[in-house]
């Protein structure tokens, strides 16, 4: 079996704060060099990987905004429905339910820069979106059960990143698993294992369904629990705990 590594971004490669990466070089470097693809799976935008594809030079396939989006094989393919469709049903809910969010959707790029700490180039790629809406929530876990249900009338959900809540179609980050292995089985002519890697919940998906889940604690505190027979908690936070993780894959999993 061959392995390909697939990461969550934020809190799990990139810092949760300064969304640096450079304490990971050196296990990206040793995963080149054994040619072992790394795909990208994030809550972030087509534009912002593209970015971060560019500055390590990363020319896999990668997935963006939890799962809804898939590129680098073939077309790009849409997994829900596009944010421009749900839009204004979102709006309406909130007014009917008389909600405390802000969401992405009529934010200005200084609103996104306060809510992340990303600069004005940065964050005007972060609103790049197609599939999904972040909502910085404001309200109550109750408003929230209320809001979900009233989202799953319109086949939408509401899942919990590590700084915003995803209003999304019925798909998730584990949703490109198929795509991923049939892409790199067709190319290899190998039965192709999944290693991923994240800290938020809904990272969860991919952790359970991986063949080896990296658990990276998270900069808030807390570990996640994905129900898989093969983890590791790695000790440190992102970027660190990264390097951790994927060192010790490399040395017990898939050794050289």
């Amino acid at each position: 079996m061959r392995y390909i590594v697939v990461t969550d971004l934020d809190g799990t490669l990139l810092d949760h704060k300064t969304y640096k990466y450079e304490a990971a070089l050196k296990a990206i470097e040793e995963l080149n060099k054994r040619d072992i693809a790394i795909i990208f799976n994030s809550s972030k935008t087509q534009a912002e990987i593209s970015e971060l594809r560019r500055q390590l030079d990363n020319h896999e396939p990668f997935v963006c905004e939890n799962g809804g989006i898939i590129c680098g094989i073939g077309d790009i393919q849409y997994l829900g429905t596009p944010r421009k469709e749900f839009s204004d049903k979102l709006s309406a809910i909130k007014e009917k339910l008389q909600l405390r969010y802000q969401g992405f959707f009529g934010a200005t790029v200084d609103d996104v820069m306060k809510w992340t700490g990303l600069d004005y180039p940065s964050a005007e790629k972060a609103m790049q979106r197609s599939a999904t809406e972040p909502l910085l929530w404001q309200d109550s876990d109750l408003a929230l059960d209320n809001f979900r249900q009233e989202l799953e009338k319109i086949n939408l959900q509401c899942i919990r990143g590590g700084r915003f809540h995803h209003v999304m179609g019925f798909f998730n980050k584990a949703s490109c698993f198929s795509q991923l292995k049939q892409h790199y089985s067709l190319m290899w002519q190998e039965e192709v294992g999944i290693i991923a890697l994240g800290d938020s919940p809904n990272d969860l998906p991919m952790l359970e369904q991986a063949n080896y889940a990296i658990v990276i604690p998270s900069a808030k505190g807390g570990n996640l629990k994905p129900n898989n027979s093969s983890v590791y908690y790695a000790s440190q936070v992102a970027p660190y705990g990264w390097e951790e993780g994927i060192n010790f894959c490399l040395n017990l999993v898939i050794p050289n």
